[in-house]
């Protein structure tokens, strides 16, 4: 399987789960609440920070109910800027999704590590090869996405001799329930398709992204917010910082109860804990074994009880007294 590197951080199953704080359009068009946010996802466990870039003008039709709220909350080539550089002070990772190919320019300009492509445009063609030309990771979300469609967009990226791929499984719903989750997607997405995968995740809690970690998902995409009750049409589904430490800090549980180790822990306590054969009474050279001679208790110094048939009527070749092992040697 292809390995991802993004900003000198490598995504694999291997390797800590990697997170992304999805800002998304929850700045409000306040760059110091922007950068508020960008320092909080720093230190509740993020490993990058995603924006929205766009021109409401080549995203909505101007006559469309939500042209007004978009445009409001646009934020200018500076202002990108501004939140970028910041984010570097903070050795945090920026990145953002672009709704058009002149955005693609706008972020090549800031020198992103990666590409998110919205699963809205899974279809867009232009813009999943203008994203993929840059040689750079595209990050690939799947929300309302048959197979065949993630298949072509995967297949428009490998045309710009771009294999640096992952995979969002996503369930296009604000919030979904659990039971629509569909988590089983992500080993489908495995499956099919020789690339990492991941998790957009819009429900309201942690339980899915452990669900999916359990799979091998690498990225975690959330919704992040300072607040839920802010203005904004996604700050509502969004985690709060304590919701943002709580993700990591489970995830990381996850990848240690999924690490292999040398030595098992429960080994250490199987002797105190099983069981072995021992005489329960004296008994003399040559005399025979009864059933009920032999006890099956701890510690487990010798032979386990599966093998007590062995001995039953079996005559001893040694005077042997009570507390005394049973082995193949003594009969």
């Amino acid at each position: 399987m292809q390995e991802i590197v993004i900003r000198n951080q490598v995504i694999s199953a291997e390797n800590p789960a990697y997170i992304i704080a999805e800002i998304g359009l929850n700045h409000n068009k306040d760059i110091n609440l922007a950068k508020k946010m960008v320092k909080s996802a720093k230190e509740n466990g993020a490993d990058a920070v995603k924006f929205q870039t766009y021109i409401t003008e080549k995203l909505l039709n101007k006559k469309s109910g939500a042209f007004k709220i978009f445009k409001n909350l646009e934020l200018s080539r500076d202002e990108f800027r501004e939140i970028s550089d910041y984010c570097s002070k903070l050795d945090l990772t920026f990145f953002s999704t672009p709704f058009c190919p002149e955005c693609v320019d706008w972020l090549e300009y800031l020198n992103v590590p990666c590409y998110k492509i919205a699963s809205m445009d899974i279809n867009y063609f232009d813009l999943i090869s203008a994203c993929a030309k840059t040689g750079k990771p595209v990050i690939l979300s799947t929300g309302m996405s048959s197979i065949s469609e993630i298949d072509k967009a995967v297949n428009v990226i490998n045309k710009e001799n771009n294999d640096k791929i992952i995979i969002l499984h996503t369930i296009s719903k604000y919030p979904p329930e659990h039971n629509e989750m569909n988590m089983s997607m992500i080993k489908k997405l495995q499956e099919i398709f020789p690339y990492p995968a991941g998790f957009s995740d819009h429900s309201m809690d942690n339980t899915s992204a452990i669900v999916a970690r359990t799979m091998q998902a690498v990225m975690f995409e959330k919704h992040f917010t300072l607040d839920k009750k802010l203005d904004g049409p996604d700050q509502s589904l969004s985690l709060e910082p304590d919701d943002l430490a709580d993700l990591r800090k489970k995830l990381d549980i996850v990848d240690k109860c999924l690490i292999r180790s040398t030595e098992r822990a429960d080994m250490i306590i199987k002797k105190g804990a099983r069981r072995s054969l021992y005489l329960n009474t004296d008994l003399k050279k040559g005399s025979a074994i009864k059933k009920n001679m032999i006890d099956a208790i701890r510690p487990e110094e010798g032979l386990p009880p599966e093998f007590i048939e062995y001995f039953i009527d079996k005559k001893v070749t040694k005077d042997m007294t009570e507390g005394d092992l049973l082995d193949f040697n003594c009969i």
